[in-house]
């Protein structure tokens, strides 16, 4: 089983030691997978793809 990842702690401890500077350019990339045994129905695929054009990210798909 994979660890569940914490963004908070993430963010508390990684990212603000390097936001604390002064002249920092951070970038942040996620990638997210989600596998299941039946196929994610229509209206989840839909929400995901929404809420990832909004959320401006690159690629969202499914296959």
């Amino acid at each position: 089983m994979r660890a569940k990842i914490d963004f908070v702690t993430i963010v508390d401890e990684v990212l603000l030691q390097f936001t604390s500077k002064p002249n920092v350019d951070v970038r942040i990339s996620i990638e997210i997978q989600a596998d299941t045994k039946v196929k994610f129905d229509e209206g989840v695929q839909r929400a995901v793809r929404e809420n990832c054009k909004v959320l401006k990210f690159k690629t969202a798909g499914f296959e």
